[in-house]
């Protein structure tokens, strides 16, 4: 990832203005953990262009993963809202009902039970089930839906490695077993 994010830096140099390319970064910031840098990074986006729906998702993502909830439902709704993205809409405003009532870990679930109803009528990503159940902490479920994606061939696997909605699963004897079938190390 370090070699990747000199390589992002590069590219926004040559050309400031990408939006694309500015957005890569933000996202590469919060796989290498750099929380602070990929908010500062989605603000820089937004300050071009405030309708760049990437950018609200990436800071959505990061606002869950750093505990500001209410963030998170505010951009991951804004996100929706401008790529016209009405499944996804309904997914955070089920969740921004449901997280008065109880908190975090019932808006999460109260998305999966949706995304789960959705995937009966258009494709989700077993893998992004994968990693909603591991952020929930529900191990047995993440992994049963990473089999799920293994056996599909899953684009989203390849964030395996990076994404931190997975950290929970990482010191599981299940997980190094996962990535070796895939060919990966540990």
């Amino acid at each position: 990832m370090d070699e990747v994010l000199v390589h992002l830096r590069r590219a926004i140099e040559l050309d400031p203005l990408n939006l694309n390319g500015l957005d890569n970064l933000a996202e590469a910031y919060i796989y290498t953990r750099q929380y602070p840098e990929s908010i500062e990074q989605a603000k820089k986006i937004m300050e071009i262009d405030p309708t760049f729906a990437n950018a609200h998702f990436h800071l959505a993502q990061v606002y869950s993963l750093t505990d500001k909830y209410d963030l998170w439902l505010e951009e991951g709704e804004k996100a929706a809202k401008l790529s016209n993205d009405s499944d996804v809409l309904a997914l955070f405003e089920a969740a921004k009902r449901e997280y008065p009532k109880s908190g975090y870990h019932g808006a999460l679930k109260r998305m999966v039970a949706l995304e789960e109803e959705q995937a009966k009528r258009i494709y989700i990503d077993p893998a992004w089930h994968a990693g909603q159940y591991a952020r929930l902490g529900e191990k047995d479920q993440a992994f049963a839906w990473l089999e799920k994606a293994y056996a599909e061939k899953s684009g989203y696997l390849h964030y395996l490695k990076v994404d931190p909605r997975f950290d929970s699963l990482r010191s599981d004897p299940r997980y190094a077993d996962f990535l070796k079938r895939m060919g990966l190390p540990p």
